[in-house]
């Protein structure tokens, strides 16, 4: 009996810790069947691309999603024109839909059949034809403004008149895509008070007219008090605008991020996964300036757990430009017995000699086997040699290892996994061998081929 318990127990716990699943069911119009969509859901920060539209034009795909939310499909047509499509998948339900002539019609009266035809219905999915042409054009902008405010209640009232409301998830993201709805709806009226029949005809073509407004109008926008508001991109965007409206435009962007943060403190203090999401969306912006990675630790004290902060630290640096005297990255790296090292740390004595190598280029193995002559040569305690696989199998470099280094009982081996490798690309450059030195301080001092005799003399006769 007592084994029986402890299984029963297991089996509950196995299942408790498995995600979810929802499953999405489309039929496509005209796919092109050599393209496999694009499934993303959590706001782009999880994607699948293994499951193909079959011959009858039905994709069917399992999303293990943790929660209800918003899903992503990038589907192209037989004319190779790709699209996105959005549809609100609730946890552990299933969506059946059939594309006809452009927009979708969904199956059943399940909860994920019933709101979405609900937001295609609203607009918020499918196209908003507010968004093509406003209502109305020869009014005050404070009229267009409290109508576009009146219709987002009323499409909030009817959703709760109409839909399951008991998710507080969904009823979050209802709300905040309602709100940016009316939001940019106001800003497109604004932007097109003055606008001709033949330029909103150009615009429903899809080519939009050359100029915009002058006028910069940023409508009244409510920070809604629930954290699954940030499942609306849309809302998300209208978030930002409306917080960054009253920060002063500066040349330094690190002082505009350090305003624009402490600007969030203030306003978003009571929701911090908000706040972590808004931060993370500026922080990968691609532009790069000064004391930016002082932002980013900044924000690793903040959200410590942030799923996206290794993210934010691998972009940062691979839009670094190796200029002596900047910090070499905190790679983690695998030593020769699987364990993880940071580059960094290699940086033990004056000046440390790292060679970039990988296994099936004929001057990357003579470069290792130079490596390991010049460690036996020279063991000034000033110079340290090490060496950096990427690329590679982990097998292969270890093999490559054992046949190239035998000699020396000097050195340290390490090896850069897919992502790492792309950052020492990314800084250094592909071609390969390479060497890359550093100070004590784990500081950059410059990089060159262990070809060039004149520069790596210069550094092993120090």
């Amino acid at each position: 009996m007592k084994l029986l318990i402890i299984a029963l127990l297991l089996i509950g716990l196995e299942l408790r810790s498995q995600r979810p699943t929802s499953f999405l069911e489309l039929k496509f119009e005209t796919p092109n069947l050599k393209y496999t969509p694009l499934i993303d859901w959590e706001n782009y920060q999880f994607t699948a691309r293994d499951v193909p539209i079959d011959s009858q034009h039905f994709l069917r795909v399992v999303v293990p999603i943790e929660r209800s939310q918003v899903v992503y499909v990038h589907y192209m047509d037989t004319t190779n024109r790709t699209y996105i499509y959005r549809f609100f998948l609730p946890k552990g339900d299933t969506l059946k839909g059939q594309e006809v002539k452009g927009k979708f019609v969904f199956e059943g009266q399940n909860k994920a059949a019933t709101i979405n035809r609900f937001l295609y219905q609203q607009g918020v999915f499918g196209g908003d034809s507010l968004m093509q042409r406003p209502l109305m054009q020869k009014v005050s902008t404070d009229i267009y403004t409290k109508l576009m405010q009146d219709l987002a209640e009323e499409g909030w009232e009817r959703y709760k008149a109409t839909q399951d409301t008991s998710d507080t998830g969904q009823n979050a993201f209802v709300r905040a895509a309602l709100e940016a709805q009316y939001y940019e709806r106001t800003k497109f009226f604004v932007a097109t008070k003055n606008w001709t029949e033949a330029m909103f005809e150009e615009y429903r073509r899809g080519h939009e007219p050359s100029f915009t407004s002058s006028e910069v109008y940023h409508p009244p926008l409510r920070i809604l008090p629930f954290e699954d508001a940030v499942l609306s991109l849309e809302y998300q965007q209208c978030l930002l605008e409306h917080i960054q409206k009253d920060i002063t435009p500066l040349p330094d962007l690190y002082e505009v991020m350090t305003e624009f943060y402490n600007v969030l403190d203030r306003q978003l203090s009571h929701l911090p996964v908000t706040r972590e999401t808004l931060l993370t969306s500026l922080l990968l912006w691609k532009r790069d300036y000064p004391r930016k990675y002082e932002i980013i630790t900044r924000f690793e004290r903040d959200f410590p757990n942030s799923k996206r902060l290794k993210e934010l630290k691998y972009e940062f640096w691979k839009n670094q430009k190796p200029v002596s005297g900047i910090s070499v990255p905190s790679l983690p790296l695998l030593t020769v017995d699987s364990n993880q090292v940071f580059l960094p740390t290699l940086a033990k004595t004056t000046h440390s000699l790292l060679l970039i190598w990988n296994t099936w280029e004929d001057s990357c193995e003579l470069a290792l086997t130079t490596w390991a002559t010049l460690a036996q040569k020279y063991t000034s305690p000033h110079l340290s040699f090490a060496t950096v696989g990427v690329r590679n199998h982990f097998d292969s470099w270890k093999e490559a290892l054992k046949k190239n280094w035998a000699t020396s009982k000097t050195g340290t081996h390490w090896y850069a996994r897919h992502a790492e490798t792309e950052i020492l690309e990314a800084m250094f450059g592909a071609k390969r061998p390479l060497v890359v030195v550093m100070d004590a301080q784990a500081n950059y001092i410059e990089h060159f081929s262990p070809f060039e005799k004149e520069r790596l003399d210069r550094w092993l006769k120090r």
